[in-house]
């Protein structure tokens, strides 16, 4: 328990007593001041309503208590409500029955509540608790960090500190990600923020901060339950989040495709630019901008319209694709066009294909030959930058006189592959699908070029691209190729031994992208499998995995509560476990991610025909 052991030092250790050696706090008394902990937390919605009743000043009658023998011993809850633009209420008690302490601490709540109906109670019941010494600090500039907590431990427990005269402090777990009360690296380590820690727990229990070292100090973990949007259900939560479905069915993918979609209609500004980022935990906006996911997300909601025909998708993404195409940089030398944020120089490449992938799709969805121009301009960019060998010209290619230039992300090439291929299934120049072939060779025989499982690129547009190569000219480098990856992507993915149940399904530290990008890898081996003629059994158990790993961190309205403003966050997928952001790339690759798998489930023959992509056949 070292990962943990030092967190509630942080947040209780007086940066004095640090420096002048005062005595510790008290020792731990988990049994009196947490009850039994041992007996298994009941059914948390009879708890709730009665929380609802008396918090809307109905008094205890409006609900029915559980069994006596399921509420006979002491125990501790906290109970807190959130109202969506205002700081959550926590309140904690104890009582000779869940019941009793369920309705001390609504008691509390409803003093501070004077409007019913309004909010949504959150009911934690400890199931396990630890007493800290206190004396562990770590110190790194004026912010104390546990430098030792990794960053996947953090919002698993909650934080209590307690006195022999009924003054008490609550932080439950979820709150240490969805109020960010964590520090996340930035070469500090990752931990609690105590000092931001250390007020809330002072401001809760009623006491000045510095008597936080005179009361005893406990991390817990908890059974927990919000109600549901309507309050006619307890919700299980984990980490903050209401927890995961436990498996991806197709009208859920769909569902989340649909919310996704519609997330980025809503965002799209009347000129064709969406809102890059959205700090949703802030409510701001961030100004920041790239033209490479604008193509990318664009595309994706070209998808939603492919799958769900609804005008205003259409509407919107070729209000994206004008805005788009009015941005695309000139290149004399070729007389081609390119999306780029800088000056990288496969990142023209990766703009390029990234811009033929949307303004395709378009034209594949409509009929329409509109911008046949723009993405023929779109391919010799490409063409221009690809070398003989079939690699595309890179920042080292261009390094000179030992100056060195930023180091290229490892996507460029498949996105470039993956455009031409799909302009070449509309204006079929053998130009077109000879670059993408020598494109995937050179990754194939250099880049990837005796990579093992534990190091190969986890690379998600060249598995799209060699679902379409295969298909096109049937050589078994590319369905080898394709499983390569897959089996590196199976190996670093955590299964169901992961270490809490949110982890499931995901990679390093739970990003979403980092998950909906190796699940559109999935999506192409699956599809690729099926028109090879191989199982995809062993593609479709991690794809699941994932898909439920990404659809528990998609805002909708039973699970972004905590949130300031939820209506703006509807649809839009957060950045990871641990960080409330949105960014359009995040909606697009799972959207991409969820579709592709939601046809593979609904129809077994998806992938089987010769159409040169995953696309819907109509």
């Amino acid at each position: 328990m070292k990962r943990v052991a030092w967190a509630l030092a942080l947040a209780v250790q007086v940066v004095g007593c640090a420096r002048s050696g005062c005595s510790r706090a008290p020792a731990p008394q988990v049994g009196k001041d947490l009850g039994d902990l041992a007996t298994p937390a009941p059914d948390a919605a009879p708890l709730l309503k009665l929380a609802r009743a008396i918090v809307d000043h109905k008094g205890r009658g409006g609900a029915t208590p559980p069994p006596a023998s399921a509420a006979s011993s002491a125990r501790r809850v906290a109970l807190v409500y959130w109202k969506p633009g205002s700081d959550p209420l926590a309140a904690t008690a104890i009582g000779q029955s869940l019941s009793e302490a369920v309705a001390s601490a609504a008691e509390t709540l409803a003093a501070k509540v004077p409007q019913a109906g309004l909010g949504r109670l959150e009911l934690d019941i400890p199931t396990s608790a630890t007493g800290d010494d206190l004396d562990r600090l770590d110190r790194v500039d004026d912010v104390r960090v546990d430098k030792d907590e990794p960053i996947l431990a953090m919002g698993t427990e909650g934080l209590l500190v307690v006195r022999d005269d009924g003054k008490a402090g609550v932080i439950v777990p979820g709150e240490i990600v969805d109020r960010d009360l964590l520090q996340k690296g930035k070469g500090k380590g990752s931990g609690l923020d105590a000092v931001k820690v250390r007020a809330l727990l002072a401001a809760r229990a009623g006491v000045d901060t510095p008597d936080l070292d005179a009361m005893r100090a406990y991390r817990f973990r908890a059974d927990v339950h919000v109600e549901s949007a309507s309050r006619d259900a307890a919700l299980p939560v984990f980490r903050g989040m209401v927890v995961r479905p436990a498996q991806p069915d197709v009208d859920r993918l769909i569902a989340a495709v649909r919310h996704g979609a519609d997330y980025l209609v809503r965002i799209l500004g009347p000129e064709g630019r969406y809102v890059y980022m959205y700090r949703a935990l802030e409510d701001h906006d961030d100004r920041s901008y790239g033209w490479l996911r604008h193509a990318g997300t664009t595309y994706a909601l070209l998808e939603a319209y492919e799958e769900l025909g609804t005008p205003l998708y259409l509407q919107k993404a070729e209000l994206a694709l004008s805005y788009l195409r009015a941005h695309l940089h000139e290149d004399r030398e070729s007389s081609g066009l390119y999306a780029s944020d800088t000056t990288d120089e496969q990142e023209k490449v990766g703009g390029a294909g990234l811009s033929l992938l949307a303004f395709a799709k378009d034209a594949a969805v409509t009929g329409k030959r509109t911008e046949l121009e723009t993405m023929r301009a779109l391919a010799r960019l490409i063409l221009k930058q690809q070398y003989p060998d079939g690699h595309f010209r890179a920042n080292v290619d261009l390094e000179k006189d030992g100056q060195k230039r930023r180091k290229e992300p490892i996507y460029y090439p498949g996105e470039a592959a993956l455009g031409l291929l799909r302009l070449y299934a509309i204006d079929p120049q053998p130009a077109y699908l000879d670059a993408a072939r020598r494109a995937a060779d050179w990754v194939l025989r250099v880049r990837d070029g005796g990579s093992s499982d534990d190091n190969q690129q986890h690379d998600h547009w060249m598995s799209y691209a060699l679902n379409e190569l295969y298909r096109l000219t049937r050589d078994d480098a590319y369905l080898e190729h394709a499983y390569r990856i897959a089996r590196a992507i199976e190996k670093s993915e955590r299964g169901d031994g992961a270490a809490d149940p949110d982890l499931v399904g995901t990679f390093y530290q739970g990003q979403t992208t980092l998950a909906a990008t190796r699940l559109e890898a999935f999506d192409a081996d699956v599809a690729l499998s099926r028109f090879a003629g191989k199982p995809d059994d062993w593609l479709l158990g991690p794809a699941k995995s994932t898909a439920c790993h990404i659809l528990g961190q998609q805002f909708d309205p039973e699970n972004d509560y905590w949130l300031p403003n939820p209506a703006k966050a509807e649809g839009g997928v957060r950045e990871s476990l641990f960080n409330a952001s949105v960014e359009i790339d995040y909606v697009q690759h799972a959207m991409s991610a969820w579709l592709h798998l939601a046809r593979a489930l609904r129809d077994p023959a998806y992938g089987k025909t010769g159409v040169p992509s995953q696309d819907a056949v109509h």
